[in-house]
């Protein structure tokens, strides 16, 4: 199964089984302008991998709530779940992943990335990564990054005659492109970043 979602539907519930020996990748775009409530639960089976990216962008008052559980449920399992958002005014996102290792498996690896960025005072990311483990017979890593932008990427691409706003579009658009770049229509890919492009708008 290899999934890309541009959400539609702010209340999106889905619930996936990969069986054995088998893979599964869902990526999840979300640029609406109106609260997300999302929910992913996977069951991952011996020998079995999934691969789950979202990418959000939240602005204006709301709050965008997403939950990815994923449970193993054999041996030799793989799992990763990569997240980023990007925050304006006085929006709210919560990334909250969590990971269920079984009690006595073996060879199984979790993976967890929370990466957002700020651009305001009052917008807010949370990020929870939660990794439920009972043995020592697994590898599993998180990782959560949420700040503002870098000033010297912004510095940089203007010394190379990009103006400020859309330098800071471009690295926006930059925490999308992980999904993007797994479009293999170039024309598809390209209507996609125009459109969070201008979901962006003028910063300056």
């Amino acid at each position: 199964m290899n999934n890309i979602i541009f959400l539609e539907n702010h209340d999106f519930n889905k619930t996936i089984k990969v069986n054995s020996n088998k893979n599964a990748n869902l990526y999840i775009i979300d640029t609406l302008e109106k609260e997300t409530n999302l929910k992913i639960e996977v069951y991952v089976e011996n020998n079995a991998n999934v691969d789950i990216i979202i990418s959000s962008l939240n602005k204006k008052k709301f709050y965008k709530k997403y939950n990815v559980i994923i449970h193993h449920l054999g041996n030799n399992s793989i799992s990763t779940c990569q997240v980023f958002g990007v925050n304006n005014d006085n929006s709210h996102t919560l990334f909250d992943l969590e990971a269920i290792i079984k009690d006595n498996s073996v060879g199984n690896y979790c993976e967890q990335s929370i990466k957002g960025v700020l651009l305001s005072d009052e917008s807010k990311i949370e990020g929870k990564p939660n990794l439920i483990i009972n043995t020592n017979n697994i590898k599993a890593k998180h990782a959560l990054a949420i700040g503002r932008l870098n000033p010297a990427h912004i510095y940089y691409l203007q010394n190379k005659g990009i103006s400020k706003s859309d330098a800071i579009k471009l690295i926006l658009t930059s925490y999308f492109n992980v999904i993007l770049y797994k479009l293999d229509n170039e024309k598809d890919r390209q209507k996609v970043i125009d459109k969070i492009y201008k979901e962006i708008g003028d910063i300056g």
